[in-house]
């Protein structure tokens, strides 16, 4: 099929307020406004959105981006551990850091080797209190 120069510019060309008032409306729009149900004005059927269909590429997509599940699964995961590794390394690190600049370590003593005790000892208090709690729910 052969098309006139710039007729394809013109069938996929948004159409202006003005032209569609005066009923200038391309085919294409007219069986695209026409699948639509009753009350709706475009993008997503069943929400009450803008129309946001003129001065776009046919997108469908209202905004953003998508991730594919595995992603959305890394980045929750990423998500989730990096605060709770700072609330658990954080403090044993600086109480240590503070540490060695006022008092020094003992002979062999590091400060990763502090700070990892500090973190030892954060975590087994916390397996204590939800140990606790869990003895504790029968109640």
């Amino acid at each position: 099929m052969t098309l006139l120069p710039g007729a394809a510019a013109a069938e996929t060309a948004p159409v202006s307020p003005p032209a569609r008032a005066r009923g200038d409306v391309p085919l294409h729009e007219r069986a695209r406004i026409a699948r639509r149900p009753a009350g709706t004005t475009g993008g997503r059927w069943f929400r009450s959105t803008p129309d946001r269909s003129e001065g776009t590429d046919g997108d469908d997509r209202v905004g953003g981006f998508r991730l594919g599940w595995k992603a959305s699964a890394l980045l929750t995961l990423i998500m989730l551990t990096g605060p709770i590794g700072l609330v658990v390394a954080l403090p044993p690190l600086l109480h240590c850091r503070e540490r060695a600049e006022r008092f020094g370590f003992y002979t062999g003593d590091t400060l990763m080797k502090c700070t990892q005790r500090g973190i030892d000892a954060r975590l087994q208090r916390l397996d204590a209190r939800l140990k606790m709690l869990v003895r504790g729910s029968g109640r």
